[in-house]
C-alpha cells in the first residue's frame, strides 16, 4: 500500500517493504495513478523502500551553482541548501518512522535531479549506489568540476539516456549525450563502478521502466533488457 506525507513543500509517495534499503527518487511531478500502482510492487520485486520526492524548486534546489538558464535568466544553484533538507530532515525522520536504523541508500534523479544525484554522491557519504536518469550533463562546468574530483563517497552508478536527446533544438540540451559519454568515461578513468545504457527514445519518458532499470542496475548490478 502505498502512502503519502509532505514534509514542507516536498511530497513524498512511499512504498514500504521491510528492509533496510531505501530508494528516493526525484522527479519533477508526481507519478500518476497507474504509476504509483506499480510502485508497490516494483518494492516488493526489489525487496526496498521506495520515496519518490516531488515539489522541490527545480531549477534552483537542484543546480549545485548558479549557470546561464537554458532559455532566460540563470538557474539559482542552490543544491547545497536542499541536500541538507534532505540529510536533516527528510532523510532522518521518515527513516526512523519506517524504523530503519542502518539504511542502505539509493538515489535516482531524472534530467537535472540525475545531476544533482551525482553531485549529491560524490560530495557526501550518504549512498550506496546513484542512478542518473537523462541527467543534465550538458549543466555548464559540470563536466570539468568532475574531471577535477579524486575523493568520491559513492563508487556505484548508472547512467541512462535517450538516444534521440541529442536531437533537441536547443543546442545546449543537444549536447547531452556528447557530455554524458564524457562524464561516464571520466568516472570509469577514477576507477569507480559505472554501467551506461542507451535506451530508446526521448528524454526520460516513460519513467517507470526507466527506474527498474537502474533500481536492477543498482540492486543488482546487471541491466533489464528492452
Amino acid at each position: 500500500m502505498i502512502s503519502s506525507r509532505t514534509y514542507h513543500s516536498l511530497h513524498l509517495d512511499i512504498a514500504t517493504y521491510d528492509s533496510s534499503r531505501i530508494a528516493y527518487i526525484l522527479l519533477p511531478e508526481k507519478l500518476s495513478d497507474d504509476e504509483l500502482c506499480k510502485l508497490q510492487e516494483i518494492s516488493e520485486r526489489f525487496e526496498a523502500n521506495i520515496v519518490v520526492i516531488t515539489g522541490m524548486d527545480w531549477d534552483s534546489d537542484m543546480t549545485p551553482w548558479k549557470a546561464p538558464g537554458l532559455k532566460d535568466g540563470q538557474f539559482a544553484g542552490h543544491a547545497s541548501y536542499f541536500l541538507e533538507k534532505l540529510k536533516g530532515d527528510v532523510f532522518f525522520n521518515l527513516e526512523i518512522s519506517l524504523r530503519i536504523t542502518k539504511p542502505q541508500r539509493y538515489l535516482i534523479g531524472t534530467s537535472l535531479s540525475g545531476l544533482f544525484a551525482f553531485w549529491a554522491a560524490i560530495k557526501e557519504p550518504l549512498f550506496k549506489g546513484v542512478a542518473s536518469i537523462s541527467g543534465s550533463f550538458w549543466y555548464e562546468g559540470y563536466t570539468e568540476w568532475l574531471e577535477r574530483q579524486d575523493d568520491f563517497k559513492c563508487t556505484r552508478f548508472h547512467v541512462s539516456l535517450g538516444d534521440k536527446e541529442k536531437e533537441s533544438k536547443n543546442k545546449r540540451l543537444a549536447l547531452v549525450e556528447e557530455e554524458t559519454i564524457k562524464a561516464v568515461e571520466t568516472m570509469l578513468s577514477k576507477g569507480l563502478d559505472v554501467s551506461f545504457e542507451m535506451t530508446e527514445g526521448g528524454h526520460f519518458s516513460p519513467i517507470v521502466p526507466r527506474m527498474e532499470k537502474s533500481l536492477n542496475s543498482l540492486l543488482y548490478n546487471q541491466c533489464i533488457n528492452g
